[in-house]
């Protein structure tokens, strides 16, 4: 999303649905090419175009799969033509291809996926022997230039060493025939035990980087952490955004413990508190917001969390030592 991007003063009068939906879509796209991100997208074209392999792992929610879309639309497909057997034939040139993978998808289920993405009619028509040779063709007339994998985890189907060693050689065997750059995404632990399955697909697969969640533990981490959000500041969808000043020391730290460093969790709790914060009337976002937002956000896993947006003082180390979280 456009960072200059102006947008109307509301001046206290709550915004319409039609502005309203515009908005909050801005926020859904709201990338911020912070360091890791950049060290990785580099990575990835260097992969890209020196025809190698890699592997990026992380936690869940680091913003993994926003990196490869972000990648892919950098090398958007084209209509072309081609000549052949004397014949004009038209086709779409696919320069990234990028699929995502579901829970419990098998090898038959990733050439299916990747055949659908590449637009075969016939894509879960057949074995897996037979859709796996389809996919081969097709990427080839496709002109896939790059591969990317992600959820890879999901490839696993169980956890038996058999279906796990069963995956690992589909995967080694797919890499070997193509014979084009592949990258593979997956949550960090579970991802892992598709290249522990096999040492020869391991070692084709040398070069794997993880992406993890911000951490918050020094001033430098913190400093990292508080550009991160000012860079997001700077896109918010506020006649004066930058008046918000989610990236001060008071409010990052609260931030910060809202979501431990989570991108995902961050970008949930803008956009409901941006949601509240226009349908004020507001043209900047206030701490009040993020209370109401952070009210909307589902903590499962973390029974003990506190609101932190209460405009009293706040220690995060008192706080994450309540829920018996590691003190960043």
């Amino acid at each position: 999303m456009d960072g200059n991007k102006e947008y109307k003063r509301l001046n206290g009068v709550k915004i319409d649905e039609k502005d309203l939906k515009e908005r909050l879509f801005d926020i859904e796209n709201i990338v911020v090419h912070h360091k890791r991100f950049t060290d990785l997208y580099d990575m990835i074209r260097d992969c890209h175009h020196l025809n190698d392999r890699l592997v990026i792992l992380g936690d869940t929610g680091a913003g993994k799969s926003t990196l490869f879309k972000t990648y892919e639309l950098a090398y958007p497909r084209q209509k072309k033509t081609r000549i052949r057997n004397g014949h004009t034939i038209r086709y779409e040139s696919v320069p990234v291809l990028r699929v995502e993978l579901a829970a419990n998808s098998s090898p038959l289920n990733v050439a299916s996926k990747m055949l659908e993405s590449l637009g075969e009619p016939f894509y879960n028509k057949g074995s897996e022997k037979v859709l796996t040779g389809m996919l081969k063709h097709q990427m080839e007339d496709s002109e896939v230039g790059v591969v990317f994998i992600d959820e890879a985890q999901h490839i696993v189907a169980s956890d038996t060493q058999k279906v796990i060693y069963k995956a690992a050689d589909w995967i080694k065997q797919f890499d070997n025939d193509v014979k084009i750059p592949i990258v593979f995404g997956g949550i960090k632990e579970k991802a892992k035990r598709i290249f522990a399955a096999n040492e020869q697909l391991d070692e084709r697969f040398p070069n794997k980087q993880e992406f993890n969640v911000f951490p918050y533990s020094n001033p430098d981490e913190q400093k990292e952490f508080r550009g991160y959000l000012k860079g997001i500041e700077a896109k918010l969808p506020f006649a004066d955004r930058s008046s918000s000043k989610i990236f001060d020391p008071y409010l990052a730290g609260k931030i910060y413990y809202a979501s431990l460093g989570t991108p995902r969790t961050i970008y949930h709790l803008l956009r409901h508190a941006s949601s509240k914060a226009l349908k004020d009337g507001s043209d900047m976002l206030e701490e009040k917001h993020l209370f109401e937002g952070f009210d909307l956000l589902s903590f499962v896993t973390r029974p003990k969390v506190i609101n932190p947006f209460d405009e009293k003082v706040f220690n995060l180390n008192v706080a994450m030592e309540k829920e018996n979280l590691k003190k960043p």
